[in-house]
């Protein structure tokens, strides 16, 4: 329906300002109400296939969710890392596997939720840390043969209690050599 006023419309595909003729109007030019229509028409084809496509990999995360085998490329896709990632976990010992054939690998999935799980701790009773039972860091660290960094992280994570006496830290003997054994 024409009339005989003009309005200043932006059009909705090329974003320019034009004169209109009537309130409905949202394109500049047929060119842009084509594009516009394209444009509308592979949305609602390219909607349609990601439903699907959704769809297939809610179920395939929901598999390797439920297996207790999984591949190496399961594996990656479950820790989020890459296939290389977990093949030199499996060479380091980090991760255990077992070839099926040559060009198929399986992990057990209790393996890899124990590569999470925290070391036990050991408890020792708790004894006053002297000159004759303790090892003072440099001591613990050529005894052990681990660097200062490792030592310290060992201390930490194992909730040792460290003692200063003079300008030396000191750790309980037991405590160390209890770890130590253990691993």
């Amino acid at each position: 329906m024409s009339s005989n006023f003009i309005v200043k419309r932006i059009c909705e595909c090329c974003g320019e300002i034009f004169n209109a003729r009537t309130t409905v109007t949202r394109f500049c030019s047929s060119k842009c109400s084509k594009r516009a229509s394209k444009k509308k028409m592979r949305g609602i084809k390219t909607a349609a296939m990601d439903h699907v496509v959704s769809q297939l990999t809610a179920k395939a995360s929901d598999d390797i969710s439920t297996r207790q085998f999984l591949s190496v490329k399961m594996t990656a896709q479950l820790l989020g890392a890459s296939e290389k990632i977990i093949y030199g976990m499996i060479k380091l010992g980090k991760l255990r596997s077992a070839n099926l054939s040559k060009r198929k690998t399986v992990i057990y999935r209790q393996d890899i939720d124990n590569l999470f799980s925290l070391p036990e701790t050991v408890a020792l009773p708790e004894e006053n840390a002297t000159l004759e039972n303790s090892y003072n860091m440099a001591q613990a660290q050529q005894i052990f043969n681990i660097s200062e960094k490792a030592l310290y992280d060992i201390v930490k994570r194992h909730n040792l209690k460290k003692t200063k006496i003079g300008k030396g830290v000191y750790v309980l003997k037991k405590s160390l050599e209890a770890i130590f054994n253990n691993e």
